[in-house]
This record gives C-alpha cells, structure tokens and sequence, in this order.
C-alpha cells in the first residue's frame, strides 16, 4: 500500500489490517507476531491488538507455529493455487506411489488448525470417504493428520487442538492422553501413522470389507517442513483391498522425496524404515 511519506504511519484502520492481511503471502503462511509486524510496517503493539480483534472474528488463526489466515480470509484466497510448488513437487511421486501400490494416495497439509487435502491420485471409494481435494477435516480423526501432529510437540498439539475448538469445530474433541498414546507410537514408528480396520466405522470383521479387524486401512508419513508446515502423503485402502506391508517403505521414501526436493536438496534414494507397522 502506498504511503505519502516515507516511514508515515497509516493513520486509518482499514489501512492498517490491509497491510496486516498483505503480510499473508499465500493462503496458508503462518508468520510470526513479529514477522506480521515486520511485512506490515506497524509496531508490535498495534499489529498484536489488531490481529487478536481478527482472531475472535475468525479472519485469522493464532496456532503454535504462529498465525495464519482463518475461515474468513481463506474465503479471499484459493488454498489450492497457493500450494501448486508443493503440488508440483508431490505430483511425480504420488502418481508413482498409487503405480506401485495400487492404492488412493493423498496430499494433505496442516493449514491453520485444519488438514486441508491437496491431491488425489487414485479412485474409487476407500476407507475416508469424503475425503476429496479441497476438503478440510480435524488433525487428529485422520491418519495424515496424525502423521502431522507427529512432527509437533506434545505442548503444540495441545495447542492446536485447543486453537480447532475455539474455531466452532463440529468434530468431538480428543481424549488428549489416548491421542498422546497414538502420537507416541507414530514417532517411535519414525512418524508412520498406522489406522486399522477396527478404528474405522464399517471396516472390522463381518461388514463383508476387509478380511481381518487388524487389517491396514491407513498408512501417513510425516513430509516435513513443506512450505514451512508439516504435510503429509496418505494410503487409503479400498473397502475390500488392505494395505499390505510392503507399501510401507515406498510410503516414506515417497514422503522424503518430496521433503528434500521441496527444500531444494538432492532427492534420499536409500531411506531406513522400519518394514513393519
């Protein structure tokens, strides 16, 4: 926004959450309270007590990585659009993974306090039905969002759960300490997020799907630090069709691959994980 003068103050409000809302770069950026204040140009004072009036008016989110843009300024701007270099990036080998596989991939991203899925390459029913492009859902009900919450801290996804419920979520709030449980069995899985038949509504024994309760409806691994928030890539299985074992490795060498070349580094041809869930 232009200025009369240099280092002149915009002296109206509109003017000052204008460039607040300039700060935001891409529909799914999360800044700092100084890093809001620095593009902006105003103190951090005005900058704090105009974004905490844009937060209880859902303009922005505040989460532990910082604020991001929330239901409202979302409407202005198109998710998808500002994640096409991720996209782009994560094309390749998501067509390449659903080949080898013969299973829906997905492409989702922590943005906000939502998953937001990205892409899809794959189709038919599987077992999140619903779960289109564009969609958006709460971290912890999804294998990929748990894959997320993975890479954070316990006190952040705390943080984040909290953040989702003082959004007017729908969603039932988790149980934090069988969340913690899960959280912890995923990092120690180097971030593999497993969800089994028995979790999932209408997967278990006798609903004529899949063979076994403790069949594999789900795998998610972690693609950290993709645009500056965790993302992830997801297998989900088709109602008669479980993901076999032998998926897992190609999960996450796929997951790194898109990790090192979205950070501009040479692609790891040899991951180490774990081959069993």
């Amino acid at each position: 926004m232009p200025r009369t003068a240099a280092g002149d103050m915009p002296t109206s409000m509109i003017e000052r959450v204008t460039l607040i809302f300039d700060a935001f770069h891409s529909a799914g950026e999360t800044l700092t309270l100084g890093g809001v204040a620095l593009r902006a140009g105003l103190p951090y004072s005005t900058t704090h007590r105009i974004l905490e009036s844009l937060i209880r008016l859902e303009w922005v989110n505040q989460t532990p990585l910082g604020y991001a843009l929330g239901r409202r300024g979302l409407r202005f701007r198109s998710a998808a659009a500002d994640y096409s270099a991720l996209r782009g990036t994560a094309a390749p080998h998501l067509h390449a993974l659903h080949l080898k596989t013969g299973t829906p991939v997905f492409l989702t991203v922590l943005d906000g306090v939502d998953e937001l899925v990205l892409d899809r390459v794959g189709s038919g029913r599987t077992s999140a039905p619903g779960f289109e492009v564009g969609a958006r859902g709460a971290l912890h009900s999804t294998v990929g969002g748990r894959a997320m919450l993975s890479v954070l801290v316990p006190e952040d996804v705390e943080e984040l759960i909290a953040a989702s419920q003082r959004g007017g979520r729908v969603d039932l709030p988790p149980s934090l300490p069988p969340l913690h449980r899960e959280l912890h069995s995923v990092r120690r899985r180097g971030g593999l997020a497993v969800e089994r038949a028995a979790t999932v509504p209408g997967f278990g024994v006798g609903a004529g799907r899949v063979s076994t309760a403790s069949a594999i409806v789900g795998l998610a691994a972690p693609v950290p630090g993709a645009q500056g928030a965790p993302a992830a890539v997801s297998l989900c299985a088709r109602p008669t069709i479980p993901i076999r074992e032998w998926c897992i490795p190609l999960l996450v060498q796929a997951a790194r691959r898109i990790s090192s070349e979205a950070a501009g580094h040479a692609p790891e041809t040899r991951p180490s994980v774990r081959a069993t869930a």
